[in-house]
């Protein structure tokens, strides 16, 4: 669908929400979904996200808005979910070919920044300090204690990042093995490496102390920074997985930095004053950074010719290969599983 037809598709919606049909709208980015940014009359701006047909179904995207609002509600720091008129958090929008499409809207967050971007971490020319690593690591264990605390909602519809979901054979982005350019030994490599992981996150700790509901995309573009606060958005991708994860999605693309070191040191130190680490975490921290790159290489292989998707096998494939190469070289002993 092109960008003109989604506008127009958005405008047949606006009377749900109260908006005025002339509020200005304009693409903000489009990747698994639309995300636009309506501009009222009043000023006001809200993002509306038109979700890509047929990726989430009503429930899933349901008990995602859900959590949001619980948390924004518990003081996390999240964008906060505008309903319909009808009090409905999100709705049915039809493209001219008639396609159906879900909608739901959440408030602008004005004055806001992105922390960074995966190309300047991944070329180790950030210029975060390793105190914001500290303050990640707070918040992504303020997110953990709450979603441990909350009951599930919405008879929680979302897919798991567990083992399956990371390296199965119904891996929730994707077989990392469809990535371009993956040549014979590089495949073998990363054919052994996944056999091991899957060993390995099979018995792996489950219990509630560190495993439970998580973000699961905490790269640098999802934390904004507003008035020096941060804020996590598009929790799209939301659901259960280890609490790990989501430390390894904030640090991953930062591994070549030259004060990678001092960012993990950091991260880490910020969790656990507020939340105790797991004592299998130091032990299961290379397997999860791996887990996270072959997500990467996974989604790129569904996406052939994306921009992207070109950019993950050019820079992120050697990477995850390095991170294979150590991975079945070392002996790991596989953290038992919690009761």
């Amino acid at each position: 669908m092109k960008t003109e037809e989604a506008i127009r598709a958005l405008r047949g919606a606006l009377k749900l929400y109260g908006f005025e049909e002339t509020s200005g709208i304009e693409l903000i980015k489009y990747r698994e979904n639309y995300v636009f940014r309506l501009t009222r009359e009043t000023g006001d701006s809200y993002a509306m996200r038109l979700h890509r047909a047929g990726y989430r179904t009503d429930d899933e995207i349901r008990t995602e808005l859900a959590y949001l609002q619980v948390l924004g509600e518990q003081g996390l720091s999240v964008p906060e979910v505008v309903p319909t008129l009808d009090g409905e958090p999100m709705c049915r929008v039809q493209a001219e070919d008639g396609t159906d499409f879900q909608l739901d809207v959440q408030r602008w967050i004005e004055a806001s920044q992105p922390l960074g971007d995966v190309a300047e971490a991944l070329a180790g020319t950030s210029s975060l300090e390793p105190e914001t690593f500290r303050r990640l690591g707070i918040l992504a264990a303020e997110l953990h204690e709450r979603t441990t605390a909350v009951e599930r909602v919405c008879s929680f519809q979302r897919r798991a990042w567990d083992s399956d979901g990371l390296v199965g054979d119904a891996a929730l982005w994707g077989d990392p093995l469809a990535v371009d350019g993956l040549g014979r030994d590089d495949a073998a490599l990363l054919r052994s490496a996944m056999a091991r992981l899957k060993r390995e996150l099979d018995v792996m700790d489950t219990s509630a102390d560190g495993y439970g509901v998580i973000h699961a995309d905490l790269t640098p573009e999802n934390v904004l920074v507003q008035d020096g606060r941060l804020i996590m958005i598009d929790f799209d991708d939301f659901g259960e997985g280890w609490h790990l994860f989501d430390l390894a999605t904030i640090l991953f693309w930062y591994q070549p930095h030259p004060q990678y070191e001092a960012y993990r040191r950091e991260l880490f130190e910020g969790y656990s004053s507020v939340r105790p680490l797991p004592a299998h975490y130091p032990a299961s921290w290379e397997a999860m950074l791996l887990a996270r790159g072959l997500t990467y290489l996974g989604w790129a292989g569904e996406r052939s010719g994306d921009p992207e998707a070109a950019f993950i096998a050019e820079q992120v494939v050697p990477m995850v290969l390095e991170q294979a190469r150590h991975y079945i070289s070392t002996t790991i002993s596989p953290a038992r599983t919690g009761s």
